[in-house]
């Protein structure tokens, strides 16, 4: 069955490329999603940010595993920043957040960050996130659990949270029609010239 979750999801950069990815995955009736910031001013942030995405969908098409195992994930986030600090290939933030009928499920490294907005509060399932990222050789990967997804669901990159207070943010993400809300957080951080102070990657669900 498909997910019962709708999603969407939006990427902005004043660079030619961004280092920063955003994607969801389908696994039957969860939805896996993903958000990296490769390290700026590190060689090789891009490609970083893409095997953490890369990994997340191997898993996601993959019918046998469970998606919901966060000692997978940490299992596949600690391999991961010790290859990428063994070859000296670049760093990244990484956020993973499975959200389902049987709840929500997540794990994360470095300083992006999800967070389930309602009308009133924000819960901030990454605020025990250890900030070393992956490809330190020291990453710390940190989960998070929740039975259920009460709000709308908002994951991304620091370019977002550094550039935003929490109460503009959550403001933006109940102001108007859920489906315009990746872009309306993007414009909040977009300078009068157009571009970005920083890469952002933005993803929200909420329920369909």
């Amino acid at each position: 069955m498909p997910s019962r979750y709708i999603h969407w999801h939006k990427l902005a950069s004043g660079r030619q490329s961004s280092e920063d990815r955003a994607e969801v995955y389908a696994h039957g009736e969860d939805l896996v999603v993903v958000v990296a910031d490769g390290a700026g001013g590190i060689s090789g942030g891009a490609r970083a940010s893409a095997a953490v995405v890369e990994t997340a969908r191997a898993v996601a098409e993959n019918p046998t595993l469970d998606v919901h195992d966060t000692d997978l994930w940490a299992t596949l986030l600690k391999e991961a920043d010790s290859t990428m600090a063994a070859k000296t290939a670049g760093e990244t933030t990484a956020v993973i957040v499975v959200v389902g009928p049987n709840g929500l499920t997540g794990i994360s490294v470095g300083d992006s960050e999800a967070w389930i907005v309602d009308r009133t509060s924000i819960d901030d399932l990454t605020r025990s996130q250890e900030r070393l990222r992956l490809g330190s050789g020291r990453a710390t990967p940190v989960a998070f659990q929740r039975r259920r997804l009460d709000g709308v669901l908002l994951v991304a990159t620091d370019g977002l949270f550094k550039f935003a207070s929490a109460g503009q943010i959550a403001a933006t993400v109940r102001a108007g029609d859920v489906s315009r809300a990746a872009e309306r957080l993007t414009a909040l951080v977009q300078l009068p010239s157009g571009g970005f102070q920083d890469d952002v990657g933005i993803v929200v669900v909420a329920a369909g």
